[in-house]
């Protein structure tokens, strides 16, 4: 609005009244339903993924293969699509970092909009620890996560997809 009051010159101030009691005049629309029972869910503390997609009705294994087929992956990798999304749609996969084409691909299978799904994020965690060990058993855990292990697999495209580019 900075803009067209700039553009007005000395008229700015009769132009911003009538752009003030317009806005006061013209109620804004009604949020879509959808977007009401998303955001419901996020003021709760539960993922709009998942209300989304029990909404719809839809098994996450219907969404995973879903995204599989329209992100034109390799179905024999279903599995991994499948466990990265169920990180996002509970909170514990970071939003901004999964490409667009996910969301692209979510939107066109929730039928929503890539708007609605890029404008939520998970609220933040608040958990106690799962169990305390005691300090002889700290250090045989530390010494089991220590020692080698299978080499790790080299990222792939669905890596890249749901955790971004590797710096």
């Amino acid at each position: 609005m900075a803009e067209y009051l700039a553009r007005a010159g000395e008229e700015a101030d009769e132009l911003a009244a009538l752009l003030d009691a317009f806005l006061q005049a013209a109620p804004p629309p009604p949020p879509a339903e959808e977007t009401v029972a998303t955001m419901e869910a996020w003021a709760a503390g539960e993922s709009p993924l998942l209300a989304l997609r029990v909404r719809r009705g839809l098994r996450r294994a219907q969404v995973v293969e879903a995204l599989v087929k329209l992100l034109g992956l390799d179905p024999a990798k279903e599995r991994k699509v499948g466990r990265y999304y169920h990180r996002l749609e509970t909170g514990l996969l970071d939003p901004a970092r999964v490409d667009r084409r996910v969301f692209e691909a979510l939107a066109r299978t929730l039928k929503t909009r890539v708007t609605e799904l890029l404008t939520w994020r998970p609220p933040p965690l608040e958990a106690e620890p799962a169990y305390r060990l005691e300090p002889d058993a700290v250090m045989t855990e530390m010494a089991a996560s220590a020692a080698p292990s299978a080499p790790a697999e080299e990222p792939d495209e669905i890596d890249r997809l749901f955790l971004g580019e590797p710096n």
